[in-house]
């Protein structure tokens, strides 16, 4: 049975990686006295997925995550198309280079577009974001997860304030949606 479950797994995450199409985004090769960094976060709630695309499903309307969106080009989850926002006093502008979305499912993935953003004790010379949304628990739940991969000149900054942003960021969604986070498997009576 956990064979079983493990494979429906796996299949789902191949099928979703290759449906999302991107420019082609590797692993950085930082510069030097930049390091690389990963962080991958992962929530599941208690509401069905629809309702957390409808609040976190566009580039442009972001508001959620990035704060104001300063401006856009280009047509909305179109690869291609930027968006420019600012945080702790820097401007940044960020590509979407995936995109992938049905009712159950939705797939961002950005990247910086405008070289270094200097922040608050550390700096980004490059990231690529991803944000996954899924249905799961029969469409009773919602699995979230949002990944980067970075190049930084200080690599346990550049993670605390990822953990931090995401964090509150997403939380704050949920807690618009009135969504509980739950771990494990699917809750009882959710089905």
């Amino acid at each position: 049975m956990l064979f079983r479950a493990l494979l429906i797994a796996s299949s789902v995450l191949l099928t979703l990686g290759a449906a999302v199409s991107p420019k082609k985004v590797e692993d950085p090769q930082c510069k030097k006295g930049t390091y690389s960094g990963f962080e991958s976060n992962v929530w599941q709630f208690n509401v069905p997925a629809a309702e957390f695309i409808n609040k976190t499903g566009s580039f442009f309307h972001s508001e959620w995550y990035i704060g104001s969106v300063i401006a856009t080009r280009g047509k909305d989850n179109t690869v291609g198309s930027t968006r420019t926002g600012a945080v702790d006093n820097s401007t940044f502008t960020e590509e979407l280079v995936g995109h992938y979305r049905t009712p159950t499912q939705s797939v961002l993935r950005f990247s910086l577009h405008n070289g270094t953003l200097p922040l608050d004790g550390f700096s980004l010379t490059m990231y690529t974001e991803e944000m996954r949304v899924m249905s799961i628990c029969g469409g009773t739940a919602s699995y979230v997860s949002m990944t980067a991969t970075y190049c930084t000149d200080k690599v346990v900054n550049a993670y605390d304030f990822y953990n931090t942003f995401r964090s509150g960021a997403v939380s704050a969604v949920a807690k618009e949606l009135n969504a509980l986070e739950f771990v494990g498997t699917c809750p009882v009576g959710m089905l």
